[in-house]
């Protein structure tokens, strides 16, 4: 089963990183092959701790798919996690977590394990997840320049 995970530093201060990892009702705007996310069920359920549930459709080169996550962002833990609920994997979990830096700075780590049902869909994945990561990372701090102006 696939995990893995990577990390970068960015120039921005770690409340910042936490709203737009936090937004995903946004991610369709700058994450190019999520198509659509509905958000429903968003609630309190403590103190900086908003859970709900992300359904996304997903597409890139005729390839379709929709699935749907238990997200759960912990201001306090700077910590914003996504379960599966249902879709085309067997297993689903990604985790970003955000830890200041130096000078204000921010650690922007994201690991996701999963699996496919699919064993073809799952081979191309997992020949092709490096490259995701960089691209949705990438994809977050073009998004976190554009929201938040130039980097500290």
């Amino acid at each position: 089963m696939p995990r893995f995970s990577q990390s970068i530093r960015v120039s921005y201060r770690p409340a910042d990183c936490f709203a737009l990892v936090a937004d995903i009702a946004r991610y369709p705007d700058f994450i190019k092959w999520i198509t659509a996310m509905r958000v429903s069920g968003q609630r309190e359920i403590g103190p900086g701790l908003v859970e709900c549930q992300g359904e996304a459709v997903v597409g890139f080169k005729g390839f379709v798919e929709r699935f749907t996550t238990q997200v759960v962002a912990d201001e306090a833990a700077a910590r914003v996690t996504a379960s599966l609920v249902r879709g085309p994997f067997r297993k689903l979990f990604a985790e970003w977590r955000i830890t200041e830096s130096v000078h204000g700075t921010s650690d922007i780590s994201l690991a996701i394990d999963y699996e496919f049902r699919n064993p073809v869909i799952g081979f191309l994945a997992a020949a092709n997840h490096d490259l995701a990561v960089d691209r949705i990372l990438n994809a977050f701090l073009v998004e976190a320049q554009r929201r938040f102006g130039k980097a500290i």
